[in-house]
């Protein structure tokens, strides 16, 4: 029976760990999809100190390209087929648009907002990314200027 439980544990570890440390840390540029450094090249040739994260948004695999071009920080994101999917700024909370203001305060009772990001789509849509803790639970809210929730999952 203890021999069963060990086995067990090991096969459940080798299927947990890897999704851990795939969506998190810094990657070397070998893990990286060649199309994901391609678009990036061409994108911002100029990139200094450039990091990649691999990142899990909203259920999506990305690319989190963290760069410096005339000694500003940048993070754009990719796809894995190496597709631009946006522009993303750390953003003050006090510079949220009051209707999403207005929604998170609506959704939860009790609200701390922790974080917040805006990211420019290459269509033109701006998009907010909130990382939130809402009565009593973390979570992550991407929402439209507007204050729509688009997505909304627990961390």
């Amino acid at each position: 029976m203890k021999t069963q439980q060990i086995i067990l544990s090991s096969f459940i570890a080798m299927l947990v760990l890897p999704v851990f440390s795939a969506q998190a840390g810094t990657l070397k540029f070998s893990e990286v999809p060649e199309v994901v450094i391609k678009s990036m090249k061409a994108e911002h040739p100029d990139a200094k100190k450039i990091k990649v994260d691999k990142d899990l948004h909203f259920g999506m695999v990305l690319y989190e390209v963290k760069y410096k071009t005339n000694g500003k920080q940048h993070e754009t994101l990719f796809d894995s087929q190496g597709r631009h999917f946006g522009h993303e700024i750390e953003i003050e909370i006090s510079a949220l648009p009051q209707a999403i203001i207005k929604t998170l305060k609506q959704t939860f009772k009790h609200l701390k907002i922790l974080k917040a990001e805006k990211i420019a789509h290459p269509d033109g849509r701006i998009e907010y990314e909130v990382d939130a803790n809402g009565d009593g639970e973390d979570w992550e809210l991407a929402m439209s200027p507007a204050g729509k929730i688009l997505v909304k999952e627990r961390e």
